[in-house]
């Protein structure tokens, strides 16, 4: 039996190849507070399709936020960009070097990434934050 294309799966549902199911309230960043947390000491990355804060935690795995502006689109654009944002975050978490949180900002740019492409430059983005850290120090 040959794996779906990334672009037909229903993020909503887990697939055969996919450890892990949906991402749950506990791997997603979801109160004010904790967003300006992550903003104001964490260190950023970007790419011409997304702007990427990333601060690490204690905490025993990843966790991801969200911040998608009507600038981006109507509210079809918006869920659907989150969607991707967050079945490809499920798929990297598992990657990262350490725990953290990561806030994902998507640009317009973002509109024509399958998949595949949002995982890579998701992947990216974390670990150019990462690097930096040494740099930036705040």
């Amino acid at each position: 039996m040959t794996e779906p294309d990334a672009s037909t799966i229903d993020p909503g549902q887990p697939t055969a190849s996919a450890p892990h199911g949906p991402l749950s309230e506990r791997h997603r960043i979801l109160k004010l507070h904790e967003f300006r947390r992550v903003y104001t000491r964490g260190f950023h990355a970007s790419s011409p399709a997304f702007g990427c804060y990333v601060l690490p935690t204690n905490r025993p795995g990843p966790r991801l936020g969200l911040s998608v502006s009507k600038k981006y689109g109507n509210a079809v654009f918006r869920n659907k960009i989150k969607r991707r944002l967050r079945e490809a975050f499920r798929q990297e978490r598992d990657g990262f070097p350490e725990p953290v949180d990561v806030i994902l900002v998507p640009r317009r740019g973002a509109r024509s990434h399958g998949y595949r492409e949002i995982a890579a430059e998701i992947r990216q983005l974390v670990q150019r934050a990462l690097s930096d850290r040494g740099r930036r120090q705040r």
